[in-house]
């Protein structure tokens, strides 16, 4: 199922709060989106990756002067053209230049103070600023949750 929580709601800006709800399986999301973002909560700052080609060059984009190394997943569900990784996301942004939209970290807190859900957040609203299609997985008591954010039609 996908939704925004009124957590969330306060930490997107205004443009970005509309949302839709709806029931879905799992292994639909590959054909919904190019990149899949979830942040490891056992391990802080670090966010798993997903992506297939085009999620894989909106990832890159975001930091221009990194070399990505994205890896055949096994898994089920994905692709086989899908590929994966896991960054550590503060430390990835101080040591290389990024394009990931760092204003929307709440006035007062760094990278180094988001959850590891806001970290997934602010990678995929970098794919979709970038024109991809994104999305974000949450374990809320045992259940999966997942939030879209396509671009914005013009």
């Amino acid at each position: 199922m996908a939704y925004l929580t009124k957590r969330m709601i306060g930490e997107i800006p205004h443009e970005c709060a509309k949302s839709k709800t709806f029931t879905m399986k799992l292994g639909d999301l590959p054909n919904m989106v190019d990149a899949v973002f979830d942040g490891d909560h056992k391990r802080p700052g670090w966010v798993h990756m997903f992506a297939n080609a085009k999620g894989c060059n909106h990832v890159d984009a975001l930091f221009p002067q990194a070399c990505i190394e994205w890896r055949e997943l096994p898994l089920p569900g994905l692709p086989d053209d899908w590929r994966g990784m896991k960054v550590n996301l503060p430390e990835a942004v101080s040591m290389t230049t990024t394009n990931l939209p760092l204003k929307v970290i709440p006035a007062g807190r760094t990278i180094d103070d988001c959850t590891p859900d806001q970290l997934a957040l602010l990678l995929a609203f970098g794919v979709r600023r970038d024109g991809g299609r994104a999305a974000i997985l949450r374990q809320n008591n045992g259940a999966v949750s997942v939030e879209i954010f396509t671009p914005r039609a013009n």
